[in-house]
């Protein structure tokens, strides 16, 4: 496999050059925002997991960010990892500090995401999702969590980072598919959308942290 190889499966790439995708690479400016906003409400007593995961949106832009303008495979592994360690953390922390699963119960969640995004990753691709199916695993993740919290106090951060995920994986789907009409493509907004759906997903844990009591749980 060739790692130097470019890859142009993007609808605003007409070329090779560093800036064949401007709206695509400084999109991802959104993800430096959205580690910016929360870390100014980040509470001193925020556990370290919590912390790392407020700057992972950083590495996430910045891997993007790589991949939008030097387009090789390896820069594309580069995208994709650090969203790994993000997805992977989170929903790993998240149901045991937000809804109180036991832990093996948050294990055996994490597998099945990983379970069901390599098969999502080896199947044949969906023409109309352009490869947006191995993200459905995540947003399947986000949706239970979403289900099963919307009484905690963060539940309405669940609801929305998941419903906003669904539009994301919406416009990365239809990047190519609206290339004819609308040339710019509509991955940008597949960025846009993300720091969002961060920032909603970071803002539910810093809801815990803070000591907010969830409903229907009494206070210590």
């Amino acid at each position: 496999m060739d790692w130097t190889q470019t890859l142009d499966i993007y609808c605003e790439r007409l070329n090779d050059g560093l800036l064949a995708e401007p709206a695509n690479a400084f999109s991802n400016l959104a993800f430096f925002a959205t580690t910016a906003l929360i870390v100014r409400r980040l509470p001193a007593q925020a556990p370290s997991l919590v912390r790392a995961l407020a700057w992972l949106p950083v590495a996430i832009g910045t891997g993007s960010l790589v991949f939008h303008t030097v387009a090789t495979r390896w820069a594309s592994v580069l995208d994709i990892a650090f969203i790994a360690v993000f997805v992977l953390a989170y929903l790993a922390y998240a149901p045991i500090h937000l809804l109180g699963w036991p832990v093996r119960r948050a294990v055996l969640g994490v597998s099945a995401v990983v379970g069901l995004t390599a098969a999502t990753a080896v199947a044949p691709r969906l023409p109309a999702m352009n490869g947006s199916e191995i993200y459905l695993g995540t947003w399947l993740a986000m949706a239970t969590l979403a289900a099963t919290g919307w009484r905690v106090a963060a539940g309405r951060w669940l609801i929305a980072a998941t419903s906003l995920f669904a539009v994301s994986i919406a416009l990365r789907s239809i990047d190519m598919l609206v290339c004819a009409s609308f040339p710019l493509g509509t991955h940008f907004g597949w960025h846009l959308c993300n720091a969002v759906v961060l920032w909603c997903a970071l803002r539910a844990l810093l809801d815990d942290e803070r000591g907010v009591t969830p409903v229907g749980r009494p206070a210590p």
